[in-house]
């Protein structure tokens, strides 16, 4: 299976898919699957937008990308599905996410009462007008299947711990009791916003890293907090769980980063696998002004 890792995306839902679809194009292969660790951006009433969504979108209009793109269809969102330069050009796999800390619960909580989308995992319920992004339902495992038929268990938490009290985006004990319970190889992937006390450097959830210690998965990607000097690979002391944090999906404060470090690649293949940090040329290429066209 190939899976792409991102960690917070913040509204750039159209870069995530011109990278997939780039990838797909550059390996003549299709992705089985993308997991986003948080800060979606989904906020699809712009006047529900946080103070930080507000400020940044004041340079980044891309920020307001769920609002603008993905609450009712648009062409540019829609000929990233349909194999505009051929078949590999087709985003077609599901996308799953858990919330972070700038979403809007509300909305989210709404849409959590629908069923799953046709053909999507279930413990997963739809945000998008194409029904094409999931979100994973809190405390959940999901499975998703490749088309080398091999499976991976993909467990979720939503939020951060160390939040203001009466935060909607509040880690919840109960969910992180509930995946904790299951115990060791209940699940392949931890899926979390927040970071891993005693992995990451600085802060993190007590109760995430609880979870790995009972569960050791093999794989946790989180985000919230940024790579610490190119570093994206954690481990919790004493546990087999490689914990890793990419680089924001966007172009910096004033447009002048680079895409390097924001994007990674699982493969996947039970007890065999390994994640690479996507390098490529076409990435390299792809700059604040020119991305939608390279």
């Amino acid at each position: 299976m190939k899976i792409v890792l991102f960690s917070d995306v913040h509204g750039h839902l159209r870069l995530v898919l011109h990278l997939i679809r780039n990838w797909q194009i550059a390996h003549s292969s299709h992705v089985d699957a993308a997991l986003i660790a948080g800060d979606l951006g989904c906020f699809p009433d712009r006047s529900k937008f946080d103070k930080a969504t507000k400020k940044h979108i004041e340079r980044d209009l891309e920020q307001a990308g769920f609002a603008e793109y993905f609450t009712s269809p648009r062409a540019e969102v829609e000929r990233l599905f349909a194999p505009e330069f051929g078949e590999f050009s087709a985003v077609r796999c599901p996308i799953l996410f858990v919330p972070g800390n700038h979403e809007d619960y509300e909305y989210i909580a709404s849409a959590s009462r629908q069923a799953p989308a046709q053909d999507a995992p279930r413990n997963t319920f739809p945000v998008d007008c194409y029904r094409r992004i999931h979100c994973i339902t809190d405390g959940s495992v999901v499975t998703l299947d490749g088309e080398d038929n091999a499976s991976l268990r993909v467990a979720g938490i939503w939020g951060i711990e160390n939040a203001r009290q009466g935060a909607p985006y509040q880690l919840k004990a109960s969910m992180a009791e509930r995946l904790r319970v299951g115990g060791p190889q209940t699940f392949d992937l931890l899926l979390t916003h927040d970071a891993p006390a005693e992995a990451y450097p600085r802060g993190g959830s007590a109760l995430i890293t609880q979870v790995i210690k009972a569960c050791n998965p093999e794989i946790h990607l989180f985000g919230h907090v940024p790579p610490v000097q190119g570093r994206h690979e954690f481990v919790v002391p004493n546990c087999k769980t490689k914990s890793l944090v990419f680089k924001d999906v966007w172009f910096g404060k004033d447009g002048s980063e680079g895409l390097l470090g924001a994007m990674g690649m699982l493969d996947w293949r039970g007890s065999c696998w390994k994640i690479e940090i996507v390098k490529e040329d076409w990435l390299r290429q792809m700059a604040y002004r020119n991305w939608e066209r390279v």
